[in-house]
């Protein structure tokens, strides 16, 4: 069966499993954030959350190696320091 969408699905999902690339998993929740930050001595507040999100976003040539990025509800709605949202980052 075919559907609208059935092409365009096709294509994203080459482009996301492309040799050689991975999918950063930046979807941690509050509270498992928080447990990567304990042992660091690392506040968990939205902020210090914020700040690891645009690390990992703002690693130079990250393009060339990450196909996608799957995202928390938190993170889809937070900006880097420059004030652009983390989907468009």
């Amino acid at each position: 069966m075919s559907t609208p969408f059935a092409e365009e699905l096709k294509t994203n999902a080459k482009r996301i499993c492309r040799p050689g690339f991975g999918i950063l998993a930046a979807d941690e929740s509050t509270g498992t954030i928080g447990k990567k930050f304990a042992p660091l001595g690392v506040e968990n507040t939205e902020d210090n959350r914020r700040k690891y999100r645009e690390l990992l976003f703002s690693t130079p040539d990250i393009e060339k190696r990450i196909s996608g990025v799957i995202m928390y509800d938190e993170t889809v709605r937070q900006n880097d320091v420059s004030g652009k949202n983390f989907c468009q980052v």
